[in-house]
């Protein structure tokens, strides 16, 4: 993290809570989210921690390709066995920290369309 970032995002924080172009915190100002000058060291220290991992997980994905592969292909084989139960997305709409806008923004259409008709079927039983 550059000093460029550091900068830019105290001048942020220090102009936010006064202007009328950004939206208000419930509760909280932008103020209280400015960091010191040990937070920011620390912050650049986890971050070049990080890339670090990053790379290091990326050299041994190389190797280990096939490993990965089959873990992948195990999830998906899990993940694909929702299709057959309407549970899932039962649960999903009517759950308030998802509810159907979830679904509907990251599922593709097909499958949407699927989820609302078993829906509208539980429903409709009951």
């Amino acid at each position: 993290l550059n000093l460029i970032c550091w900068q830019g995002v105290n001048k942020f924080i220090q102009l936010a809570d006064d202007s009328d172009e950004v939206p208000n915190l419930q509760g909280k100002s932008y103020g209280a989210f400015k960091l010191s000058a040990e937070e920011w060291k620390k912050l650049e220290l986890m971050h070049n921690v990080l890339q670090y991992l990053q790379q290091t997980w990326q050299n041994m994905a190389g190797s280990s390709t096939s490993a990965i592969n089959s873990g992948l292909n195990n999830i998906r084989k899990w993940y694909h066995k929702i299709d057959k139960t309407d549970v899932y997305f039962v649960c999903l709409a009517l759950d308030p920290n998802y509810k159907v806008a979830y679904a509907k923004g990251k599922w593709e259409p097909h499958d949407f369309g699927e989820g609302m008709r078993s829906l509208q079927k539980v429903f409709d039983k009951y």
